[in-house]
């Protein structure tokens, strides 16, 4: 037996490109070719890019450099958003062999192993350690938690925020067919054993519009599957959600209490600059109408400091109302200038020192909020989910330290006095709370 070829995988931004990053994991292995840890050298390194902020662009030319310098003699591929914008420029990167824009994620294992064999790195292989080329759908790649697979049923957006790059780099609104998000949860659920499902989409609540379906449709669907204990939803657009996906959510006991719904301002003028079509009050009454139907229900939102023109007065209002709303996390990110979008050529730039203040603000107001949520359910019994296990450390009390996840995203801490699954759902008493952490310590039963 001979050296099997290797590949590895670094992953930068979003949950799509999380899941993008399996499929093509997936692809790979099921041509032979065995995974390893990104950092170590390998025959193939694939660099899936983000391009969402200039920090985040700079990231993934730094992972493509340090791919070439670990893997000096190895194929690179360069895809994702930066990669896609990269091409549509006519640009190119000398550390890469291969860029490959977003539509082009599921040819990878086909021109992988196209320019493998002209390089002929295949010759060293001994027969039966070959990449199978015919081979690219197959196979089972890892998943990127251990308990909660991400499954994208959506891509692409038609908004165009005056800030944002992604409908440039991903393309016009498209959905998964029914069937087919129906099939990969089965075998997320029934081969995997994910007892957890997390609905993933560039813009998930556009779900369904190209073939006259909703997501509260999608969700009706996947609450049949036996065995599947949870779904949850990533980040939702406010200007989509309606009464009906209010009263689904409510009603279907699977999907989880939690509502990423993206805000960006709470200053209704930088808004409106920034394209969002939602005001204030529009945000308030989705708030509203989600906690009179899941009274529990955990919201968390990206906050954006520093866009153009924004002033004190408006980040002020930003603040009371985050406040307002009692978000429970917040993502704070500062507003970085993107090619080719309205926000680029707009005038009054706030400085680095300014957005820096501001998004420290938010940071700390964010550990306030999250603390008087948490504070919401001491001594109450929380459904938990648990992710990791290991041993207890000190005091002599022995036992096992479990982590997991409620349904409305509480972080939970607690001993058990044995080994359980992963995937395990325990009824858990919330005791106490670590701010610092941002987790909640709980006690079995």
């Amino acid at each position: 037996m001979g050296r099997k070829l290797t590949f590895s995988i670094v992953t930068l931004g979003c949950k799509v490109n999380q899941y993008d990053s399996w499929q093509m994991a997936r692809q790979l292995e099921s041509m032979g070719l065995k995974r390893v840890p990104f950092g170590e050298p390998a025959d193939i390194v694939i660099v899936n890019s983000c391009a969402v902020t200039h920090v985040a662009e700079a990231k993934s030319r730094k992972m493509l450099s340090r791919a070439r310098r670990v893997s000096p003699k190895g194929f690179v591929v360069f895809t994702g958003c930066t990669a896609e914008h990269l091409l549509q420029r006519g640009l190119k990167l000398g550390h890469a062999d291969l860029i490959l824009g977003n539509k082009e994620k599921d040819q990878l294992a086909e021109r992988v192993g196209e320019l493998l064999l002209e390089r002929n790195l295949f010759g060293s292989c001994p027969e039966e350690s070959k990449p199978h080329l015919r081979n690219f759908q197959g196979g089972h790649g890892e998943v990127h938690e251990r308990v909660r697979a991400f499954l994208k049923v959506q891509e692409g957006c038609d908004k165009f925020c005056s800030f944002c790059i992604v409908p440039f780099t991903r393309g016009e609104p498209r959905s998964k067919p029914l069937p087919q998000v129906l099939d990969e949860a089965k075998e997320l659920v029934y081969e995997f054993g994910f007892p957890e499902i997390v609905l993933t989409g560039v813009c998930l609540t556009l779900w369904g519009r190209d073939f006259g379906l909703t997501l509260a449709d999608l969700l009706r669907e996947l609450h049949e599957i036996e065995g599947l204990r949870r779904i949850r939803l990533s980040s939702l657009d406010p200007c989509d959600i309606d009464g009906e996906l209010i009263r689904t959510c409510a009603e279907l006991p699977k999907v989880c209490h939690h509502f990423h719904i993206s805000l960006q301002s709470g200053d209704d003028e930088i808004l409106k600059a920034m394209g969002r079509n939602y005001n204030r009050k529009q945000f308030r009454e989705i708030v509203e109408s989600l906690r009179n139907a899941i009274p529990d229900a955990a919201f968390t939102t990206d906050i954006m400091v520093g866009f153009p023109g924004e002033t004190e007065t408006h980040f002020e209002n930003t603040l009371q109302f985050v406040r307002e709303i009692g978000f429970m996390r917040l993502h704070v990110f500062k507003y970085s200038p993107r090619p080719n979008t309205k926000a680029a050529e707009l005038p009054n730039p706030v400085s680095p020192e300014v957005a820096d203040e501001r998004a420290h603000r938010l940071i700390e107001l964010g550990k306030e909020l999250w603390c008087e949520f948490a504070n919401q359910f001491l001594n109450t019994h929380q459904s938990v989910l648990i992710e990791r296990l290991s041993e207890a450390e000190g005091n002599g009390e022995g036992g096992f330290v479990a982590s997991g996840l409620t349904s409305n995203y509480l972080k939970v801490n607690f001993r058990v006095p044995q080994t359980f699954p992963l995937g395990t759902i325990l009824d858990v008493k919330v005791v106490g709370i670590n701010r610092e952490k941002g987790e909640v310590l709980g006690k079995l039963g």
